[in-house]
Order: C-alpha cells, then structure tokens, then sequence
C-alpha cells in the first residue's frame, strides 16, 4: 500500500497523468459541445481512431503539424456525414455514431494495409513524425519545488497546453458569448430556440463537426505523442470514457475537464501497477479505468433519475 502510495504522489505520476487525459480530454470537449446541442455523439471512439491513423500517415510525408491538421480534418469530416445522415436524412444519431466506429474498426485495419504494404497490425514500416515537446526547464530555477515543476509539466506536447486551453475557451464561449448561449438553447428545448429564429439544425452541425474534429485532434495526440505510430484499435475505448466524462463532469467544460483527468489518473494507475503489484493479473489491473467509466455513468444516470 505504501509503494501505491508513494506512487500516486509522485511528480513522475502526475506528468503520466497529464499525458494520458489529453486525448481523452481533446474527445471529451468534442463530446460535450455535440451534446450541449442536443446530438449525443457515440462516434469519438470511431472519430479518434480514423483521426489517429490519418494522422500518421499523413506525417510519414509532410510535416508533424500537417498530420495533426489532417486529423483534425478528418474529424470534421466524419462529424458533418453524422450532420448529413442525421439531421438530412432523419437517420437515429445513435445508430448512425455506432456505424462509424464499426467502419473505423474495420476501415482503419484496411487503410493501414495498404499504406504499410501488408502490415495490418501496426505502421511501423511508416517513418512517421512525433508532436515536438514543450521543455518547461527554466522552472527549474524556482527555489525548492523547481525540479519537481520541471518533472511534472515539462515534457509534454505542444497539443497539451491548447488543451487546457480549449477548456476555458469552450467555457468562455458557452457562458459569454451569445452563440454560446444559442448553442444550449438548441439542447435544451430545441422548439423555443426555432421560435427565436435560431435554426436547431445549423448549429447541430457545429456541434457535431467541432466535435468531430476535436476528437480527430485526440486521435493525433494518441498516434503522434503518447504512442509514436498506430496500431490496431490503439484507442482502447477512450472515446467511450470521453463520454462518461462529459456525464460525469455534468456538461459543464470544467467539470468534464475534471473528469478526464479522474480517467486519465486511473488510466496512469493502470499502467504503473504491474509493477507494483506483481501478483495481480494485468487483465484486471487495465480494466480500471473501463470499471471507473461504467460507475461514472450508473452515478450520472442515478442523479439524473433523482433530478
């Protein structure tokens, strides 16, 4: 117990806890702004796995910040064809999110073969570029705590930093401004915002495009920071835990932001176990932060129904 302990109060942990919420934060935010306006999307796990794979291939032959681009693009792809299906052609945008990641988990293996000449398992054979780190040393020039600063938030991606960013940004615009308050008007009660003369339809499309292309974001981080390369289903359900987190932090920017973190730290938790607790199957030590999802939403649903 001490060593968990020891562990979890550790500058290196909290700096693994920052590099595995930001993907799932990046979807998170994604998902909260497609549900603020009413289009729950089920797709970032499909989204962030499209958007990672992109990515790499992409920056195999142009710059590290072009592949990033082209994840988010496809991202933003994918969410207007959810816009197109549902809110043009009335399909349910629950079936139509579990149609994309059905495609993603196929069409991702298909894509990888071809781009890796046969290799459907991982794109090692593909030279592709990382996301440059941020190097914060300076900080160790602060008396005392200097290098426990520099060990924590030194280190980490340029994508990082925007997605702390994008946390206030997204409050800002939700809580501020009067798109963003036309923006949950639509979510709320979708016939009382048309009577104001907004169109629910146009900003479901924001909404699912901007999500799209935040989890396509997510997807780059995963493929070009956290892990340098793709391999198969790479995403692992995160983009299901992003959802549990925009529940579990009640649609609201920062309280999703928490979440992500809450998954993020037992994802880190996960990961740093084995060693610890040698005695333990790894099997059930990684299913931890699924476990923590799955009670995040029975919590959610609880106070809902209380509601």
């Amino acid at each position: 117990m001490n060593a968990i302990i020891e562990t979890i109060l550790s500058a290196a942990f909290v700096a693994a806890v920052i590099r595995t919420t930001t993907p799932v934060l990046f979807a998170s935010l994604g998902g909260l702004l497609s549900d603020l306006v009413g289009s729950l999307n089920v797709a970032l796990e499909g989204m962030m796995l499209i958007g990672a794979l992109t990515s790499v291939i992409v920056s195999a032959y142009a710059p590290w910040y072009v592949g990033v681009l082209a994840g988010i693009a496809v991202g933003g792809m994918l969410g207007a064809l959810m816009a197109l299906f549902h809110l043009r052609f009335k399909a349910d945008v629950i079936l139509v999110g579990f149609a994309v990641n059905i495609v993603a988990a196929g069409g991702t293996v298909t894509v990888l073969n071809y781009a890796t000449g046969g290799d459907k398992g991982t794109s090692i054979n593909l030279p592709s570029k990382a996301i440059p780190a941020l190097d914060l040393s300076f900080l160790n020039a602060i008396p005392g705590i200097g290098p426990v600063l520099t060990q924590m938030f030194s280190g980490h991606s340029y994508l990082t930093w925007l997605a702390a960013f994008l946390v206030f940004a997204i409050w800002y615009f939700l809580y501020r401004t009067p798109e963003g308050l036309r923006f949950r008007a639509v979510g709320e009660y979708p016939a009382a915002a048309e009577a104001a003369g907004i169109s629910p339809n146009r900003l479901r499309t924001y909404g699912l495009i901007a999500s799209g292309a935040l989890a396509g974001l997510g997807g780059a981080q995963l493929a070009m920071f956290n892990f340098v390369g793709f391999t198969r289903d790479m995403t692992a359900g995160r983009g299901f835990i992003a959802l549990g987190a925009v529940l579990l932090g009640r649609r609201h920017p920062v309280g999703t932001a928490i979440a992500a973190v809450l998954f993020g730290a037992f994802e880190a938790l996960s990961i740093a176990l084995p060693g610890i607790l040698p005695q333990v199957p790894g099997e059930v030590i990684h299913s931890i932060p699924f476990v923590v999802t799955v009670l995040a939403l029975m919590l959610s649903s609880r106070r809902r129904i209380a509601a």
